[in-house]
């Protein structure tokens, strides 16, 4: 979606709710640092309070380096302070994203705990980690990261309750509650229209 679409839609849920309003950025919608920190000022000047950003390029054609999120994670926060307020940067890493549930193992744990480390002292303050389903990592991950754990729920296993337990902070559901709409939609139209 291109950037001034985002604003515009930010702009109105902002408008219409008064609970505090997070915004998925993508990957900051820039590659420079710069360009970053130019974007989340409008994010923020656009009334939200919290922002997912990710470590994935642009196409999802592999991810930035650590040493190349991290300035881009700081120029977040350093439009944060210059804004006065205490944005919720949840720096989202694609690392288990970007392998099939089968292949998670300790050795992708270790990269996203090198990742959480960096990206805190970058200023992060919660590290997302979509893709990752195994109730072990999960909890190893809690216990070992330096930051607060965000898992995007895929499945009925784990349940929230269950990942609370692990350890988990926070639950995203992303966009699977539309899709299961959407299937839900396309099974009624079916039956309608082969008279069921």
């Amino acid at each position: 979606m291109p950037f001034h679409l985002v604003l515009a839609n930010l702009a109105r849920i902002t408008a219409s709710v008064d609970l505090p309003v997070t915004i998925d950025i993508e990957g900051g919608y820039g590659r420079s640092v710069s360009e970053v920190k130019r974007n989340i000022l409008q994010v923020i000047d656009h009334g939200a309070v919290g922002i997912n950003i990710e470590d994935q390029l642009p196409a999802g054609l592999g991810l930035y380096t650590v040493e190349e999120q991290c300035p881009r994670l700081s120029a977040a926060r350093e439009a944060a302070q210059q804004a006065g307020i205490p944005l919720f940067i949840n720096a989202r890493t694609d690392i288990f994203l970007q392998h099939a549930p089968e292949h998670h193992n300790h050795s992708l744990l270790e990269e996203a705990l090198i990742r959480s480390s960096h990206y805190a002292d970058a200023g992060a303050s919660g590290l997302f980690v979509p893709g990752l389903q195994d109730h072990q990592l999960i909890q190893e991950l809690c216990e070992r990261s330096q930051l607060p754990i965000n898992v995007m729920v895929t499945s009925p296993e784990p349940s929230p309750k269950q990942l609370a337990t692990l350890g988990v902070a926070r639950v995203s559901y992303g966009p699977y509650p539309y899709l299961q709409v959407m299937e839900h939609l396309k099974e009624l139209g079916r039956n309608i229209l082969s008279g069921n």
